[in-house]
């Protein structure tokens, strides 16, 4: 869609801003907008959230194109009753201001219910020249996105304070002409995150085939005839009769995990990968931590380095992620990473990557893992994981069926990841052009 510019600019006056049609006006957040947020709840706790009473709104709850109130932790009146400032409205904005989500904002076009926010939101009440829905846009745009990282303070999380808040410059367009804009932006915004809902479903459906067919390849195999057994194992059922089911431990030489100590970095030289440089696409050498010389010998003393053809568990945090190592490289592992070096005369190391990501070992995991904060599996207990074994030719052939589906599955959703990227930035440049006035969208709204 081309559309056209405004007949008239003036200098807005404001660093990165630039010009803005010529019967706009500028002004600061403070003047137009009453902004307020709640330091804390007097120790309010998870233990005091009631069935059903006051909602109580989170940055979780405000990051969709609508607020979710479905899954809202609910607080009684005396708590609700404490913070009247922070009552919602409908046209209040939610800005979050705090942590990683920091910027992340949305309005209230419905109220459902009585309904206040937590301590990491900002309420952004607009008066008479701002309308809430636009504010909301004009807030998503890269200008006030970017003035949000400049403003931002904190050590470790990054916070915005409601004194710098104040400090915003805003645009005003005509009332009228800012509803003209923000029922433009809902009609072209709704067509894209309609593009991404797509795209983002046919990630899930690519991710379940993928889990599918790995999961019946290795458990099944691929000849649909072959004559099955009981495997013995309830919830696995049966399997062909010529496969073997024992402990994965088994079938490797080496169950290991890494370096439990932190690497000297000064002057890091060699690779000390982590379970985040792990990934399917393989392992990121790039991003890697580097440690010295004396550290590297000593992890390698210590057995915390890979060997061609082994596979790497990772045991901390995103649990279960493999890869194989298929490259000869001077590099050790952390703690993160379990290496798992199948025996050569029993079992492909390709195969044994599949069989990790099949409902068959991770089901197996799930039921191992501990911690609530940061999930851990235990190496003893990885070494009690069982798993469904065919003669080495046949893991070689079922292998090799994998890692073709996988390169087209790898292959589709690189599109999808790049059509949506694609849309975000359409979505992204579409509102900054129209809230600063660089279209002009009036006849079209």
């Amino acid at each position: 869609m081309t559309l056209p510019s405004y007949k008239h600019y003036k200098d807005s006056g404001v660093h990165n801003l630039g010009v803005l049609p010529s019967h706009w006006q500028v002004s600061r957040l403070g003047y137009e907008a009453w902004v307020r947020a709640r330091l804390g709840w007097k120790g309010l706790k998870a233990e005091e959230y009631v069935a059903d009473g006051f909602a109580f709104l989170s940055t979780p709850n405000i990051k969709r194109r609508y607020i979710d109130f479905s899954n809202v932790n609910y607080i009684a009146e005396n708590r609700y009753e404490e913070s009247p400032e922070i009552k919602l409205s409908k046209g209040d904005v939610l800005l979050a201001k705090d942590g990683s989500t920091l910027g992340t904002v949305n309005v209230i076009r419905n109220l459902p219910r009585p309904t206040t926010v937590n301590s990491s939101i900002a309420v952004i009440t607009p008066k008479e020249n701002l309308d809430g829905e636009f504010l909301c846009y004009f807030f998503q745009s890269n200008y006030v996105q970017e003035t949000i990282q400049f403003f931002k303070g904190g050590m470790g999380v990054p916070h915005l304070f409601q004194s710098d808040l104040n400090k915003f410059y805003v645009l005003l367009p005509p009332i009228s002409e800012q509803a003209s804009i923000t029922a433009f932006l809902d009609r072209e915004t709704g067509k894209i995150d309609a593009l991404i809902a797509e795209q983002e479903k046919l990630l899930t459906l690519l991710a379940e085939k993928r889990q599918a067919t790995i999961s019946h390849a290795v458990t099944r195999g691929l000849n649909p005839n072959a004559p099955m057994k009981d495997s013995g194992v309830t919830w696995l059922g049966e399997v062909p009769a010529d496969w073997t089911v024992c402990a994965v431990k088994r079938m490797t030489t080496v169950i290991t995990d890494g370096a439990h100590i932190s690497p000297e970095t000064d002057g890091g030289i060699y690779d000390f990968v982590s379970t985040k440089d792990v990934s399917d696409s393989g392992i990121d050498f790039e991003s890697s931590l580097k440690t010295s010389a004396s550290s590297y010998e000593y992890l390698v003393r210590n057995g915390c380095k890979p060997k061609l053809g082994d596979v790497l568990f990772s045991k901390d945090g995103t649990i279960g992620r493999t890869v194989v190592v298929e490259e000869e490289r001077e590099f050790v592992v952390a703690s993160s990473l379990i290496i798992m070096r199948p025996d050569a005369t029993l079992l492909d190391g390709l195969f044994l990557h599949y069989l990790c990501q099949s409902f068959v070992v991770r089901q197996q995991v799930d039921g191992f893992v501990k911690g609530a904060g940061l999930p851990r599996l235990s190496i003893q207990n990885l070494t009690k994981v069982l798993g469904v074994f065919p003669s080495l030719p046949e893991q070689h052939g079922i292998a090799q069926f994998l890692e073709v589906a996988d390169n087209k599955w790898s292959a589709l959703k690189t599109n999808a990841e790049r059509a949506i990227a694609l849309l975000k930035e359409r979505r992204s440049a579409m509102i900054a052009a129209a809230v600063t006035g660089k279209i002009d969208v009036r006849q079209v709204a």
